[in-house]
């Protein structure tokens, strides 16, 4: 059994401060995480970001494409999978982040790649494992790749 222990105990988080998002644990729990490309999902945290106390938010297409790095096809490719997903709704230019409800997701069709899409390095051969401690770094979930979506931004100018 793990123990679970705060690493910085002078920044824990309490109730919400004004302005604060957040994003439902259920994201994780109902599998939304893996359902959802990259690029939906940076939507997704852009838009919880934004949105008020209702959910609501009004990004024109170009400044969110901007902030996330994204051409205008792949921001249309992610709004559309999260209204497919229905964790959206959308009305130019109004976007309301809705709630998640009950206990198993929406059913989705399969998602289509992304209008662009950055080639991740291909992973190494399966080697034996090395006998010692196990590594400290979880993998990342199948196809989220934080650190070569990371990398992909920065090479394309997205951080600025």
């Amino acid at each position: 059994m793990i123990l679970k222990r705060p690493l910085d105990s002078h920044r824990l988080r309490s109730a919400l401060p004004p302005g604060f998002g957040w994003i439902d644990h259920r994201l994780l729990r109902q599998g939304y995480l893996q359902r959802c490309s990259p690029p939906a999902l940076a939507l997704y945290c852009l838009l919880v970001c934004a949105a008020d106390a209702q959910g609501l938010s009004f990004y024109s297409e170009a400044r969110a494409a901007q902030l996330l790095g994204l051409e205008p096809a792949a921001l249309w490719q992610a709004r559309r999978e999260l209204l497919a997903a229905q964790l959206i709704a959308f009305a130019t230019p109004l976007y309301q982040v809705l709630t998640l409800g009950g206990e198993e997701p929406p059913p989705t069709p399969r998602r289509q790649p992304p209008a662009r899409v950055v080639a991740a390095p291909a992973p190494p051969p399966k080697q034996k494992a090395p006998a010692g401690p196990a590594p400290m770094e979880p993998p990342a979930p199948a196809g989220l790749d934080l650190r070569a979506m990371l990398k992909a931004s920065l090479s394309q100018g997205g951080a600025r």
